[in-house]
C-alpha cells in the first residue's frame, strides 16, 4: 500500500470492508460482535496513539453527544417514574414484560448500540479525507460480489449457499436469514440481499454506496453491478430511494432541461420494456407496490405507524416531549420510533441533526452527491426503516461533516 497513508488511514481502509455487513458475526452467540463493532471500539486508540492533534475535539464531541443522550434518558425515566404510563399495545423491543416501565433492559442494550455508531462517526468527520472515497466504493463492491455469489448460488441450485451469515436475531438462537423470493418465467429467483439477511436491509445499505459511487465518478462497470444489485432487491425500498435522488437531482440541475427530457427519455423507455416484457414486470410490480398495500406486511407496518401514533396522542405533556425511553419500542419505521422513545424533542433534534448539513442548492457535483445521499436515507429511514445501528447510515454523514468536504 502506498506510504501516503498514514496508520489512521490504513486503520479505516480495513475497516471500510466491513462496514456494509450486518449478519455475520465474531461470535453467533453475541449478537452485535460485528467485525464494524470491534473496529469502532478499537478505534479511539488509533486517535490517541496517531491522532493527537485532534483528540481534544474528538473526545468533546464525544461526551457533548453522550450528555445529550444521557439527558434524553434521565428525563424520559423521570417522566415514567412520575406517570402511570401504560405499555400495552406498543411494539416493545423486549415484549415479555409490560410491567417494568424505569430502566428496562432495552434503554441499556439499545443505547449499547449507539457506541460504534458515535465511534465510527467520530473518526469518519475527523479523520475523513477524498483518498478514502475509492476503498469506501471498494467496500460496497466487495459486498454486492457476495450477493452476487449468493443469488448465483441459488439461482444455479435452488439452495442458499452463504457460508458467512450467522447473526442470530432478537431472542431466538435462530441464525438471521430470511428467504425471500419470487417467480420470474417460471423460475425461482431470490431477492438480492447481500451479508444483510433481507432485501429491504440490502437496498438501505446499499443506495448510498450507489449514490457515492456515481458522485465520485468511479469505473461505470461499479457503478452498474451497484446498480443492478439494487434492482434486484425487488425491493420498494430501493425503488422509492432511486425515486427521491432522481427527482432531487432533477430540482437541483442547472440543465434542467436535459434532465427533463433524460426523464422522458427513461419513462418511454420503460413504456416499450413494458409493452414486450409487460407479463415479467406484471409480477415485479405487483409484488413490489400493490401486493404490499393488501399483503400482511403492508397491513402490519400501517397498523405499526397508526398504532404508535395513537399510543402518543395519549401520553402526557412530559412523555409527548422526551418519550418514554429510547430503545423501549421498534417500530417498522424510525419516525414513530423515535416519536414515542424520545418525543417530539428528540424527533426534531434528530432531524436537525441529520439535515443540518444538507442543502437545496449544492455547488459542486460532489456535494450534490453528499446532498442526495442524507436525503435518501433521512426519508427512507423515516418511513420504512427503523435501523439506526447501521454504520452506513453514519459514515455517509459524518463525510459531509468533514472540513475537508466542506472547502469543495
Amino acid at each position: 500500500m502506498n506510504n501516503k497513508y498514514s496508520i489512521a488511514d490504513k486503520y479505516f481502509i480495513l475497516w471500510a470492508f466491513f462496514i456494509p455487513i450486518s449478519s455475520w458475526v465474531i461470535d453467533p452467540t453475541i449478537k452485535g460482535s460485528l467485525i464494524s463493532y470491534l473496529l469502532a471500539f478499537l478505534s479511539p486508540l488509533i486517535i490517541i496513539c496517531f491522532q493527537k492533534n485532534i483528540a481534544k475535539k474528538y473526545f468533546l464531541d464525544m461526551i457533548e453527544i453522550i450528555l445529550v443522550l444521557l439527558l434524553f434518558a434521565l428525563i424520559s425515566q423521570l417522566a415514567n417514574a412520575i406517570y402511570n404510563i401504560s405499555l400495552y399495545g406498543t411494539l416493545l423491543v423486549n415484549p415479555g414484560d409490560f410491567d417494568n416501565k424505569i430502566f428496562r433492559n432495552s434503554l441499556i442494550t439499545q443505547n449499547m448500540y449507539l457506541i460504534p455508531v458515535i465511534l465510527t462517526f467520530l473518526y469518519v468527520k475527523y479523520l475523513y479525507k477524498p483518498s478514502w472515497d475509492k476503498w469506501i466504493i471498494y467496500g460496497g463492491l466487495v459486498f454486492v460480489l457476495y450477493g452476487f455469489y449468493k443469488w448465483l448460488g441459488f439461482l444455479i441450485t435452488g439452495a442458499d449457499i452463504d457460508f458467512l451469515t450467522n447473526r442470530t436475531f432478537g431472542d431466538s438462537d435462530t441464525v438471521l436469514y430470511q428467504y425471500q423470493g419470487i417467480m420470474l418465467a417460471g423460475m425461482s429467483l431470490q431477492r438480492f440481499q447481500s451479508l444483510t439477511g433481507e432485501p429491504s436491509m440490502f437496498a438501505f445499505t446499499m443506495l448510498p454506496y450507489f449514490i457515492f459511487a456515481i458522485h465520485r465518478k468511479a469505473n461505470n462497470n461499479i457503478i452498474i453491478i451497484m446498480g443492478l444489485s439494487i434492482l434486484l432487491s425487488v425491493s420498494s425500498t430501493a425503488y422509492l430511494g432511486l425515486v427521491i435522488y432522481v427527482v432531487y437531482m432533477t430540482l437541483i440541475s442547472k440543465k434542467k432541461k436535459n434532465f427533463f427530457y433524460l426523464i422522458i427519455g427513461l419513462i418511454v423507455s420503460c413504456l416499450i420494456l413494458y409493452m414486450i416484457f409487460s407479463e415479467y414486470i406484471d409480477v415485479i410490480m405487483d409484488m413490489v407496490i400493490f401486493n404490499k398495500m393488501d399483503s400482511v406486511s403492508g397491513m402490519t407496518r400501517s397498523n405499526d405507524f397508526w398504532g404508535d401514533i395513537n399510543y402518543f396522542m395519549e401520553l402526557d405533556i412530559m412523555h409527548s416531549l422526551f418519550g418514554i425511553g429510547f430503545g423501549y419500542i421498534r417500530s417498522s419505521n424510525l419516525f414513530t420510533t423515535l416519536l414515542v422513545n424520545t418525543g417530539i424533542i428528540g424527533v426534531l433534534s434528530f432531524s436537525y441533526f441529520y439535515l443540518k448539513d444538507f442543502s437545496l442548492k449544492a455547488q459542486n457535483f460532489i456535494k450534490q452527491g453528499n446532498n442526495s445521499i442524507i436525503l435518501v436515507l433521512f426519508v427512507i429511514s423515516m418511513v420504512a426503516v427503523p435501523e439506526f445501528s447501521y454504520l452506513s447510515f453514519w459514515i455517509f454523514l459524518a463525510i459531509s461533516k468533514n472540513n475537508n468536504i466542506r472547502q469543495y
